[in-house]
């Protein structure tokens, strides 16, 4: 069963709305579902739309913030429950501790930064936590592509594979965590 489920997604406001609307419907999934959103914390871009989404439909939020982006007002005032860091590595660690799975949502380096740390931490056993990208619109296409150059290239071993999951669409993300939330 699944309760919280992780995302990792954008702060940025400029991006084209397909990716807001992915935002929603899983979020959307989530709320309605009653399941926590543990994610970064902010009240700004993608980060916002999700906590807004889940808050709306009757799932909970808890949002991992550095006291450094509080210090800056942009933190979700509406979230159920905030956990404070005091670096950027802590949020990350935490935001992963807090979750039974992850989503990599359409974002930018602080994103890929999570993505790999949930991947090395894994691999060095720190959790066990399955890792799900949403690839909306093919936006991981190239990272993805990257990945399996490093596997072919052996830099890589190709255990890492079975760590995360490539859906082309929140809806298909859905699907899945449907499946294993039977």
């Amino acid at each position: 069963m699944i309760n919280s489920i992780g995302i990792f997604c954008s702060s940025y406001v400029d991006i084209e709305e397909s990716f807001f609307d992915d935002a929603r419907l899983l979020a959307a999934w989530i709320g309605s579902n009653k399941k926590n959103l543990v994610y970064g914390g902010t009240n700004k871009g993608m980060m916002n739309v999700f906590a807004e989404t889940v808050k709306a439909s009757g799932g909970t939020v808890t949002g991992v913030i550095p006291q450094t982006i509080i210090d800056r007002g942009f933190a979700f005032k509406a979230l159920d429950k905030m956990v404070v860091t005091t670096s950027l590595s802590e949020r990350k660690d935490l935001l992963i501790s807090n979750s039974d799975i992850i989503i990599a949502m359409p974002g930018g380096f602080g994103t890929l930064d999570e993505v790999f740390s949930t991947i090395a931490q894994r691999k060095l056993g720190y959790h066990d936590k399955e890792l799900i990208f949403c690839n909306t619109n093919g936006i991981f296409d190239e990272l993805i592509a990257s990945l399996e150059k490093l596997y072919s290239s052996k830099f890589a071993p190709t255990v890492y594979k079975e760590y995360y999951k490539v859906f082309n669409s929140a809806q298909e993300c859905i699907e899945y965590l449907k499946e294993l939330d039977d």
